[in-house]
């Protein structure tokens, strides 16, 4: 019987791999082994050679220490959805944007420097979102929207020892997500609770995918090599359309049944 290691994740999705031997550990608390060539992953409850892994690590802050266990990942050739390559080219905030820029898609301009200290040469016209670091989720992320504010900001972050960028706020209709797994693509309206497009949603609505839009997710996931990407698009209400980013590890809440089907069979497949 074969075994898929689930990493992370939801835990119904053990009950897409009907006849399969189904572990699901989690990356804060294993550890990964390559030992003649071969990949185990072991924790307290015990140790798992896999056949295939299904990544799902989601909206966490990647550590040095994930990267070094998709390297160990390809390494020892086992299958990935989505492959070490590709989630290791989606790893951090940067090389994303970088990818999307590298294909001439409308992404979000941002400038950036390489620590919080430099924060003072970065202001631009209020309102502007500052973000540090690689969190997802909207975590690391704030709305500045007055000196007084920004000043406050500014010392608050200079503990920090990352990146940090800045970006003009985009005031949006909606944000649209276009999900493309295998040859199939959803797209979804969303609303969030606040500012934050990515959080707190409150509404959401599936919609016909754009021609123009489809164009563009199969675009980059032909070019990442993905099964499975996603690509969230800020909308204003004069109609205007940009990328804000893409997610290798999308989350499938209030899409389909069949994208959790499409992609189960995918892992399946491998």
């Amino acid at each position: 019987m074969k075994t898929i290691l689930i990493i992370n994740g939801e835990k119904y999705w053990k009950d897409y791999f009907a006849g399969f031997d189904v572990v699901q550990k989690k990356i804060q608390t294993a550890e990964f082994i390559v030992k003649d060539s071969s990949l185990y992953v072991v924790d307290a409850e015990g140790v798992c050679k896999p056949d295939v892994i299904f990544w799902r690590l989601g909206a966490v802050n990647p550590e040095p220490k994930h990267r070094n266990i998709l390297e160990l990942i390809r390494y020892s050739e086992i299958p990935c959805v989505n492959s070490a390559e590709t989630l290791l080219r989606g790893y951090d905030r940067l090389s994303m944007l970088n990818t999307l820029k590298k294909l001439g898609l409308p992404i979000i301009n941002f400038d950036v420097a390489t620590q919080t200290s430099q924060l003072k040469n970065l202001q631009m016209s209020f309102p502007f979102v500052v973000k540090v670091g690689n969190h997802h989720g909207g975590f690391g992320k704030s709305l500045v929207t007055s000196e007084e504010q920004w000043e406050e900001l500014k010392d608050l972050l200079f503990i920090h020892q990352d990146y940090v960028t800045v970006e003009k706020f985009i005031d949006y209709k909606y944000d649209i997500r276009y999900l493309a797994i295998n040859d199939k693509v959803w797209a979804m309206k969303r609303k969030g609770k606040y500012w934050k497009a990515n959080a707190l949603t409150q509404e959401y609505q599936i919609i016909e995918p754009e021609k123009e839009w489809t164009k563009n997710v199969k675009l980059l996931q032909e070019n990442s090599k993905a099964d499975i990407i996603a690509i969230d698009v800020l909308e204003t209400e004069n109609g205007e359309k940009t990328i804000l980013e893409y997610n290798d590890i999308p989350g499938l809440s209030g899409f389909p049944e069949d994208t959790k089907l499409e992609l189960s069979k995918m892992v399946k497949n491998k």
